[in-house]
């Protein structure tokens, strides 16, 4: 896809985050309501933003469908949206709260994932603990590589929540190995949640796809930074895409070379064009993103497809 997608392509494309949003507008309106009231009312901003999120997962997880060769099904939706939901609550603990709330998050994590209890102290835990619950009841969690998978996302957040966590310790190394810290940190982080996705979609999918799915999760997170990178730095929140001169030239180079290395089509059934038409979409509307909030001042409440 050097010269990008068609323009019936990204219509197409549209037209199924038309339908997702849609879909994840009703589920995610109701199990707030029943779960977490304080952001349930209509036109909250983070009802809205995390009824984006999961349609954003619901393609995603339609294009691991894709790519593996299996039907995305109404039960494979379901999974996306629910992981879509778990992602941003998850995200909202490590990112937005503080260092005391995101160290609790992942431990709590590990507790879960060590001995299979959790506890509910407030309303957004209980909901993130309901949707997690639902959609491991969805899910073989007996797949050895979707277990596996869980398990390299957690030890990425909790990697990515002790670097920020000693802080002064990071920023006495020097500048290229900070960097490569920071890189190494957000790749993983959502390499392996892109990998999460694509086992729990399709727990029969070959190996020899692991690893441009893995990619393609890294490149969700560059794009992400990149587009957050005012919000960020106005919340003191450091990320390899706003410590880089010159951003723009580094995430088009990431793109290229994540785009030029997903074939279009594998063997009958089987292809990386949903994803590769999501990601050119994704690329483009974030660089718009990035200079809107550049003109807001990284102050904007904007909610963005």
């Amino acid at each position: 896809m050097k010269s990008g997608p068609s323009k019936v392509q990204l219509q197409e494309v549209a037209a199924l985050l038309d339908s997702y949003r849609e879909f994840n507008s009703i589920l995610f309106n109701d199990l707030c309501a029943l779960y977490c009231p304080s952001i349930a009312p209509s036109g909250s901003y983070e009802l809205k933003k995390m009824i984006e999120l999961s349609t954003k997962m619901t393609l995603v997880g339609h294009g691991c469908a894709k790519a593996a060769g299996v039907a995305f099904t109404y039960r494979r939706k379901l999974i996306s949206a629910l992981y879509g939901g778990c992602c941003f609550l998850a995200d909202s603990f490590i990112d937005d709260y503080g260092e005391t709330v995101a160290l609790r998050y992942i431990d709590r994590f590990e507790r879960l994932l060590t001995t299979g209890w959790f506890e509910v102290t407030n309303e957004r835990e209980q909901l993130f603990w309901i949707i997690i619950s639902r959609l491991f009841g969805l899910c073989n969690l007996f797949d050895p590589m979707l277990r596996q998978a869980i398990f390299s996302l957690f030890l990425a957040q909790r990697k990515d929540i002790m670097l920020r966590s000693n802080s002064v310790t990071f920023r006495e190394l020097p500048r290229r190995k900070q960097l490569d810290l920071l890189k190494t940190c957000a790749r993983d982080r959502s390499g392996h949640g892109i990998a999460v996705l694509a086992h729990a979609v399709a727990p029969s999918m070959s190996a020899s796809i692991h690893h441009h799915l893995y990619f393609v999760g890294a490149l969700i997170m560059y794009i992400d930074d990149h587009g957050d990178c005012w919000a960020d730095r106005t919340n003191k929140r450091i990320t390899y895409m706003n410590q880089i001169a010159r951003p723009e030239k580094i995430l088009a180079s990431l793109f290229m070379q994540t785009i030029s290395v997903l074939p279009a089509k594998r063997s009958a059934g089987q292809s990386f064009e949903l994803l590769s038409i999501f990601l050119y979409r994704y690329f483009i509307t974030r660089l718009d993103k990035y200079k809107a909030e550049k003109r807001q001042g990284g102050l904007s409440w904007s909610v963005y497809e």
